[in-house]
């Protein structure tokens, strides 16, 4: 990192660490609720998001990126498919293709959600794929996760981000990636692991310590023991119900009798009576509240959402719709971009061609945000408390954007011209990556450091790399 690059940051950031994401009204750098919406439903936001938003309006913007189906990705999904084919394989084919070579697979599914998440236009579908990839996390260097976590990604998350909860979650527990991942696999009459069946409340519907006793963990082991997947030949990786290693006694949970004799229905009724507890629509509203309105979303906005969520009987579409809703957006608070998001937001905004993207994910690698590296079930944290302490990742990733070999990725902004003036260059800086809404003092701090010395290309680079790795950047 430049020297003077670093001197520049230390003087913006006003020390080592990021400060607290700025509440809403002055100083908040995207007040407006439109620009809020688009920060918060983009994987970052461009200018060409806000002009759409300028022709359909803040309802009409939101309600195509809601129909995301209608916007059409196909040159990126081709496009991925030949550069990546093993993000459509089956799990027997990926482990045909490549048991000797599980790297291939792992990064060409990191890859795929990279450039999805930067160039796809259906980017609402995007941030929940994100939110639903942490909520039902599955870590990709699990046992065989090489060749089941792509088959997930595609069958499960990706089908259903912002489709209906009650089917993601059937379709989750149906997945060999997860039942393998939570050692469902060895769960069986007489011996039941209780592994599953403790995620499943805890982390996928109820929430911690909300609603079951430890007895309705066993009593849900039972209902799934039996559950597992097939683990040789062509059909390797398929869900597949053991029924002789079922328990088909009678269970109770959470105060349901399930009879005896049931069979796969008995896993099956519980998902369904977890998908329509009350408990779980309060869970799942207060999570995505958090994720898409904002740190301690107020409750009034977490019970409108846990009512439509359970009036629909899980549709995302609505309960997303409602969370965005302009006059509770105009109330929303900034958050801290998470690494990943951060990396998004300032291709998304550039404009960058992702050349070498190994070297994005060595970048995300270091931040601590490498997609689906996260161990624990819980998937990686949304906190400010825990992703304020990865400054200087941060700071290293926007000072290393003046380097096209750095980086992994070529800047396709039009601002590069040594003869435009600093004042000039650091008014597209802001347009470009601030929507106009630059503070004075960031300005203050970009200008002072291109008018320091002659300006050069290499100097507008560190310019823009002072810009991203900034305080006011790092929030949205």
């Amino acid at each position: 990192m430049p020297r003077g690059l670093v001197h520049a940051l230390r003087r913006d950031s006003g020390g080592s660490a990021l400060p607290r994401a700025p509440g809403g009204g002055a100083g908040d750098p995207i007040a407006a609720p439109e620009h809020r919406l688009v920060h918060r439903a983009t994987m970052g936001a461009t200018a060409a998001d806000l002009e759409r938003l300028s022709e359909l309006g803040y309802n009409g913007w939101l309600a195509e990126q809601l129909d995301y189906e209608s916007l059409d990705d196909s040159a990126l999904e081709e496009s991925l498919g030949r550069a990546l084919p093993t993000i459509n394989m089956s799990a027997a084919e990926i482990l045909s293709g490549y048991a000797n070579n599980p790297a291939t697979p792992i990064f060409e599914l990191i890859n795929a959600r990279l450039y999805r998440a930067v160039y796809s236009p259906r980017q609402l579908y995007e941030r929940m794929v994100t939110f639903w990839t942490d909520h039902f996390h599955i870590a990709l260097f699990s046992a065989a996760g090489f060749a089941l976590k792509p088959v997930d990604q595609r069958e499960v998350i990706r089908r259903h981000a912002l489709g209906n909860f009650r089917d993601l979650l059937h379709a989750s527990a149906h997945s060999p990636a997860m039942l393998v991942y939570l050692t469902n696999d060895s769960n069986v009459a007489g011996h039941p692991n209780e592994n599953y069946a403790r995620e499943l409340m805890e982390l996928h519907t109820l929430g911690a310590d909300r609603g079951y006793t430890q007895r309705d963990v066993v009593e849900v082991a039972r209902c799934f023991t039996g559950w597992t997947l097939r683990g040789s030949g062509s059909d390797f990786g398929e869900f597949f119900f053991d029924a002789s290693a079922h328990d088909d006694g009678e269970k109770r949970v959470l105060g349901s009798v399930i009879p005896a004799g049931g069979g796969i229905e008995d896993g099956e009724r519980v998902l369904d009576i977890l998908a329509g507890h009350v408990l779980t629509s309060k869970f799942i509203a207060e999570k995505l509240a958090h994720f898409l309105w904002g740190y301690e979303p107020p409750r009034t906005i977490v019970n409108r959402a846990a009512t439509v969520l359970r009036n629909t009987d899980g549709d995302i579409k609505a309960v997303v719709k409602v969370l965005l809703k302009r006059s509770r957006v105009k109330r929303a608070k900034p958050k801290l971009k998470r690494p990943f998001h951060l990396v998004t937001s300032a291709a998304r905004a550039l404009g960058a061609d992702i050349r070498a993207p190994f070297a994005v994910l060595e970048k995300l690698f270091q931040a601590g945000h490498l997609p689906f590296y996260w161990a624990p079930p819980n998937g990686y944290p949304d906190t400010e408390e825990y992703w304020s302490g990865f400054v200087l990742p941060r700071f290293n990733f926007g000072a290393d954007l003046y380097s096209n070999e750095a980086s992994g990725m070529v800047l396709g902004v039009d601002f590069l011209d040594p003869a435009l003036s600093p004042g000039h260059i650091m008014e597209r800086i802001d347009r470009v990556l601030f929507n106009d809404t630059m503070s004075a003092e960031a300005r203050t701090a970009i200008l002072g450091f291109l008018q320091a010395v002659p300006v050069n290309k290499r100097r507008i680079r560190e310019a823009i790399g002072l810009a991203v790795a900034s305080p006011e950047f790092q929030v949205y």
